[in-house]
């Protein structure tokens, strides 16, 4: 076995767990504002969009566990589950530490997300809902600790790749927002004057 397999494991699970990530918010995007209509189907959009959910917190357990199995960098279970574990000794150059926690921080939010998905005929909607839209902040905190500390950072590629996606998230998030407030108006005007529907 390649002594560095470990490693590429952990680049490269890293880097699918981001993706699935993104498509996940995109899919939201795409499931609220129903942007493909008349074409998108609800149901199959919400079963693609729980799939990816899942195949997020899956890349990134396999992320984690390969960091830990890895002997190169040097993570052990305090480094990978603790926000500001890594003191230094568990990156092979300069301290780490703020990177790291970044990823640390959006793990734990994207775990909270998904359990509140899971929980989500238990829980009173707008409890959810203000739940599932820390999956935005979790989106950009691992795009920040992709940039700070991964070692793929300086690929021309893997840049293109990141500012497009992170592109693609931000003009969907935009149209989201647009979409909730052209929706709130409508509201409002059909509060406003109930004849007119």
């Amino acid at each position: 076995m390649n002594p560095q397999t470990w490693w590429y494991l952990s680049r490269g699970s890293g880097i699918v767990a981001w993706v699935m990530l993104a498509a996940t918010n995109l899919w939201g995007i795409l499931l609220v504002t129903r942007m493909l209509k008349p074409v998108d189907r609800p149901a199959w959009l919400l079963d693609l969009h729980r799939w990816l959910g899942a195949l997020a917190i899956i890349t990134m357990s396999i992320h984690l566990g390969a960091l830990v199995a890895d002997n190169y960098a040097h993570f052990g279970w305090k480094e990978v589950l603790v926000p500001n574990g890594c003191t230094g000794n568990c990156w092979p150059h300069a301290s780490k530490t703020a990177a790291v926690t970044w990823g640390v921080i959006a793990m734990y939010i994207v775990i909270v997300v998904e359990l509140s998905s899971l929980m989500m005929r238990k829980l009173p909607r707008k409890v959810w809902h203000s739940i599932h839209l820390f999956s935005y902040v979790a989106f950009f905190m691992a795009t920040v600790h992709g940039a700070l500390a991964g070692t793929d950072r300086g690929n021309t590629v893997y840049i293109a790749t990141v500012g497009a996606v992170t592109g693609g998230v931000i003009l969907a998030l935009t149209a989201r927002i647009l979409h909730l407030r052209g929706t709130s108006k409508i509201r409002a005007e059909r509060a406003a004057n109930p004849s007119v529907r």
